[in-house]
């Protein structure tokens, strides 16, 4: 009798301790998020968070300083975004948000996700726009948008050695920090099949490749490694930064 109770009192003591512990949720939607940024940090942030876990959290570093006050240039902007506050990223390229390489963000080239609610400052047809970039030449993935006229962008993808373009244009006309349209843009690759989606809708189809995405270089925001050859740089606001895998069960769809 005394061994039963002994290893009930110790079943109950193991029992507190662990309540808390459970396996990650699967995954049930169409795409699987690896990162969210919402981008709501205020004037003086040193960090810029990641809403999802998973399985670990993908916190990023505004450069090269703080997140700042407009009109302040030494870091990220606090502007008013599509959802609460958005960054806005200035100059000539010179301040992003740094987020260290990690599994997460090394989405393979058949399964990959990538969003954003953007304002684009109006610069004119040659220029480019940063959203997210995590290539290095031979293997990785960029997104940005470029200019195609005055006061018009449309959206663009480099993966690997390809670059596709969304066939749809959208407004630039941002003034910072609260003035200017909004629009979200993404692009989805599922296995072979691309698209770019405006505002939810589809805007344009290519044929991805084959390959690996993965690399060892830090994902930025709001800032390329590589500018994309012969284009000009030009300011952005971003916010609800997304990216993400396509969820096997929904493949094809």
């Amino acid at each position: 009798m005394r061994n039963r109770y002994t290893l009930l009192a110790l079943s109950l003591a193991l029992a507190g301790p662990l309540a808390g512990c459970s396996p990650q949720a699967a995954c049930t939607t169409p795409i699987c998020l690896r990162a969210h940024w919402p981008l709501n940090e205020a004037a003086g942030a040193t960090s810029v968070a990641d809403v999802v876990a998973n399985p670990i959290l993908n916190t990023g570093t505004p450069k090269p300083g703080a997140v700042a006050a407009w009109p302040s240039m030494t870091g990220p902007m606090a502007v008013s975004g599509q959802m609460a506050g958005g960054l806005y990223f200035p100059g000539n390229g010179a301040t992003w948000v740094e987020v260290p390489s990690t599994p997460d963000l090394n989405l393979g080239y058949g399964s990959l996700y990538l969003e954003a609610h953007v304002a684009p400052v109006q610069c004119g047809a040659g220029a480019y726009y940063p959203i997210l970039d995590k290539w290095g030449g031979s293997n990785g993935y960029t997104f940005y948008l470029e200019g195609t006229g005055p006061g018009q962008v449309r959206a663009a993808l480099r993966l690997g050695g390809s670059t596709f373009t969304s066939t749809q244009s959208f407004t630039a006309n941002f003034t910072p920090p609260s003035g200017g349209t909004w629009t979200q843009v993404a692009v989805k690759v599922d296995g072979a099949s691309g698209v770019f989606y405006v505002n939810g809708s589809p805007a344009g189809t290519f044929t991805a490749p084959g390959g690996s995405t993965t690399n060892t270089l830090p994902l930025w925001i709001g800032a390329l490694h590589t500018p994309p050859s012969g284009m000009g740089h030009c300011e952005i606001g971003l916010d609800e930064v997304k990216m993400g895998t396509v969820n096997p069960i929904y493949s094809g769809q």
